[in-house]
């Protein structure tokens, strides 16, 4: 249940995170995911936080993929990568966003979502890059008993893991990454 966008946009937001930096590769020293996946490939979409050209493009394609699956109620970031991308969609279309944590904060009001959510409205989640989809799944899961609809998921990379693949046909969500590993790996010459 995912769709990666053009071939021309996914080539184009490749060729940004390459020349950013976002793209590290560390054969010799594999990087652990969250979910203890080890990868010789990371790639810190944090970095464009720093680069507002280069961001103000991501953003504009992230924008359109919403406007393309329809304009939700609410944009849900999922902490802490996801937060910033979702801020700016929030912006750009005018609508509320939340940003939902892994686990509830131990002090103040202990929240796990801040911002507001009503039942019945429909929210699109906002992450920065999928490999399993293991924190998005949980993010939905807070979502939904909280009485949100939810059915789609932007992202603006995805490491195509048939582990991800599983848990959004599992959990009936669709997920739609601007670029993938492919993609970009064909862009450094790699076939």
């Amino acid at each position: 249940m995912k769709s990666t966008n053009t071939d021309n946009i996914s080539k184009k937001v490749a060729k940004i995170l390459i020349d950013v930096g976002c793209v590290i590769f560390r054969p010799r020293q594999p990087f652990k995911f969250d979910s203890g996946i080890l990868s010789p490939v990371y790639v810190d979409n944090r970095l464009l936080i720093s680069r507002p050209k280069e961001r103000k493009i991501i953003i504009k394609y992230l924008v359109d993929q919403v406007r393309k699956i329809g304009i939700p109620d609410v944009v849900a970031g999922v902490a802490t990568a996801g937060i910033t991308h979702a801020a700016w969609i929030a912006q750009k279309l005018d609508i509320p966003m939340v940003y939902v944590r892994a686990e509830p904060k131990s002090h103040g009001r202990k929240n796990q979502v801040e911002g507001n959510i009503k039942r019945g409205q429909k929210v699109i989640i906002v992450e920065d890059m999928i490999s399993t989809a293991g924190s998005s799944i949980r993010v939905l899961e807070v979502l939904k008993k909280l009485g949100a609809q939810v059915t789609d998921e932007v992202a603006i990379y995805t490491h195509n893991m048939k582990a991800a693949d599983r848990n959004f046909q599992k959990s009936k969500i669709k997920f739609h990454a601007l670029t993938n590993l492919q993609n970009w790996g064909k862009k450094m010459g790699f076939e």
